[in-house]
């Protein structure tokens, strides 16, 4: 299946987890350099090319890759459980510490917001990048750029959403590609959903998206995959067409969605 071309920033951000104090202020850990675990980066994977069916073939590329969701989501939803606790907090009257202005100017620069504050204005920015999208829309892109896990770059370079680099040397040269960039390679799937995830958060090109998701979250309703795909229209040169394809994808595929857990929802 032919690549769509993707408008990619790639940063792969780290887990910070928090814990509640007996005073009711967020402590604040400074734990860096850690890579959420997952299962599909301990195991090999499936041969997606040789399943023929195509019930079992879509079964296992699920399977596979959503792991490594579920680990990146969980990361997210720790750092936005975080954020959620210190705005109680202020709410509460009791200031930040400087550990914890410190660590909301570390997740501005982790999230692309360089003029991020440490107050509630601040900390709502934050809320509208730090989030995760359902399941069957994440899935739905990957098996869509990567054709359920047969392309050459899902293969050989565990890249499952048409990730290209445009620095030389910053990936692999394309087996066939027109135009510029390089393959970007990633070492587990989860480094993978760990760079859609923020360039979905970060990119300009997407805060249609956001904006859509932060409506979601502020009126209480359930993450909608097919309303959040119509701000990915610009994920494709397809444009509008990409974003029906999602959607097709999405709803085609129903029965593979109600049965995965929806608990990290």
């Amino acid at each position: 299946m032919k690549m769509t071309r993707l408008w990619t920033l790639l940063l792969l951000s780290v887990a910070v987890p928090a814990a509640v104090g007996n005073t009711g202020a967020v402590t604040v850990s400074q734990t860096a350099g850690m890579e959420p675990t997952q299962q599909s980066a301990l195991l090999d994977p499936p041969d997606f090319k040789s399943i023929k069916d195509p019930d079992a073939r879509k079964q296992a590329f699920i399977d596979y890759l959503r792991p490594s969701y579920d680990a990146v989501a969980a990361n997210i939803l720790s750092q936005r459980s975080q954020l959620e606790r210190l705005r109680t907090q202020l709410e509460n009257g009791i200031e930040l510490s400087d550990e914890q202005s410190e660590w909301l100017m570390s997740m501005g620069q982790q999230y692309r917001l360089d003029d991020i504050t440490a107050d509630h204005q601040g900390i709502d920015k934050l809320l509208v990048r730090v989030d995760i999208l359902p399941p069957e829309l994440v899935i739905s892109q990957a098996a869509t750029e990567s054709g359920w896990g047969t392309s050459r770059m899902a293969r050989k370079q565990n890249n499952f959403f048409g990730h290209y680099c445009f620095e030389k040397g910053c990936g692999v040269t394309p087996y066939r590609r027109n135009g510029g960039g390089e393959v970007k390679e990633f070492a587990t799937p989860t480094q993978a959903v760990q760079a859609y995830m923020t360039n979905v958060n970060t990119h300009p090109a997407y805060s249609q998206m956001r904006k859509l998701r932060a409506n979601m979250r502020a009126e209480v309703k359930p993450l909608d995959a097919v309303a959040l795909a119509k701000g990915f229209h610009r994920y494709s040169t397809l444009g509008d067409g990409y974003v029906r394809k999602i959607q097709g994808m999405i709803r085609s595929n129903k029965r593979y969605w109600q049965e995965m857990d929806k608990s990290v929802k």
